[in-house]
């Protein structure tokens, strides 16, 4: 176990580079599988889901090999082997194996996807969609067994824009004859980029960014070289801290996709600049705010914990709402022994800030819920220990000394 130890009240200044996007990584790498050449990822960050994804890849036969960012996957001796091991159960990603293994190969075993405890997050959309394709998918005990005899293209409809359901949804149509539309499909930006790497691996995607995207197949695809999109979520995740703590510069990232998250700091009270490729948040003032989570286009989940940190220190009650993932509020019982007033009920909490945080020990539940007692350590008087605080690193590549860098008094030991 990592404890994290927070020297409180200290001011954030600098500038943070933004690594590449984990949640396209994830998918990328499975992606890689889908062709026998040699495919090279740029961008790819050094954390804890992603060296899980490689890990799986490799117990598949995948040759990977790592420098610093770049990533390169020769699949050519890849096998459906079965996938029921602890590596699956730790990795909501894994589940994009089950396209990968049944597009190409037409038959595969895959345990249960894991992934952190925030909520249900069943996969009856991934399931739905591989079957409208041509995937038989059988489940006996969790474990999914899918056999192909024919793809067919086929029009899908999600009955949520679900991102990793339309991401399954992808890996299987682009070996599927005919068309394939998916219709309520994501539209995330890491959606465009995973599409952009299976384009330039051979396949015909059009529509991608938008709620319908449509899928020629093709027989086969060839490896390419492809750099991820910055990670939104990190650059989020630094940004509040700046707002919050002092002036923080994001670079090498695309302002648009953080547009949600900006509007709501400006709210917050912070000013914010923006260029081409950075976006500085400054603290001016601290203002309550109301946050309602939803999809793409709106307040990200993934920030919602860090955000309901940053309004601790406003004057008055802000309401966060996050009905897409309901247990993702297992930070305030947390916050409450900083002294944070926090009222929870069902999928929203109503904060009430403005009062005196003192620093104890807190201990961190996931990685967004983990950044986010890591800000309100920053907030708190006197030194906060952050326990478990190993699980920062299955998302946040450098966490520690990023913060270091902006000048944070942070320093971790392992026991």
């Amino acid at each position: 176990m990592d404890i994290l130890h927070i020297v409180g009240q200290q001011r954030l200044e600098g500038t943070v580079s933004i690594s590449g996007s984990k949640q396209s990584a994830i998918p990328c790498l499975a992606a890689a599988l889908l062709t026998d050449q040699t495919v090279v990822l740029e961008g790819v960050p050094e954390i804890g889901d992603v060296a899980t994804m490689i890990e799986i890849l490799e117990t598949l036969g995948a040759v990977v090999t790592r420098q610093g960012d770049m990533v390169t996957i020769d699949p050519s001796r890849v096998e459906s082997m079965p996938l029921t091991g602890a590596e699956t159960r730790k990795l909501r990603g894994s589940i994009y194996l089950m396209s990968v293994l049944a597009a190409r190969f037409k038959q595969g075993v895959v345990g249960l996807p894991g992934g952190y405890a925030i909520g249900p997050r069943p996969i009856d959309l991934h399931i739905k969609a591989l079957e409208r394709l041509g995937v038989s998918v059988r489940n006996e005990q969790g474990v999914h067994y899918m056999r192909v005899d024919r793809l067919v293209g086929n029009r899908i409809y999600l009955d949520l824009p679900s991102f990793g359901a339309t991401i399954s949804a992808l890996l299987v149509a682009v070996f599927a004859e005919g068309t394939t539309v998916i219709e309520n499909a994501a539209y995330d930006p890491e959606v465009i980029d995973v599409s952009t790497m299976l384009t330039n691996m051979g396949a015909s995607v059009k529509g991608a960014g938008t709620d319908e995207i449509r899928i020629k197949g093709v027989s086969q695809l060839s490896g390419c070289r492809h750099t991820l999109i910055p990670d939104r979520m990190e650059a989020g995740t630094f940004l509040t801290m700046g707002a919050a703590l002092g002036r923080v510069t994001v670079d090498n990232v695309i302002p648009l996709h953080l547009e949600s998250v900006i509007q709501k700091l400006e709210r917050y009270g912070a000013l914010i600049e923006a260029t081409d490729d950075s976006v500085t948040a400054t603290f001016q003032e601290a203002k309550p705010v109301d946050i309602r989570v939803f999809h793409y286009g709106g307040f990200p989940s993934d920030l919602q914990p860090v955000i309901s940190a940053a309004l601790l220190q406003a004057k008055g009650a802000s309401i966060v709402v996050d009905k897409l993932y309901p247990q993702r509020f297992r930070h305030v019982q947390e916050l409450r022994r900083l002294n944070a007033r926090i009222t929870h009920e069902d999928a929203s909490i109503i904060i009430r800030g403005g009062e005196t945080l003192l620093g104890t020990e807190i201990e961190a539940p996931d990685p967004r819920g983990g950044a986010a007692l890591v800000l309100a350590g920053l907030l708190a008087s006197g030194e906060t220990t952050l326990h478990h605080a190993e699980v920062l690193d299955q998302s946040y590549e450098r966490f520690d000394q990023k913060l270091k860098e902006l000048g944070a008094l942070v320093w971790r030991e392992t026991i």
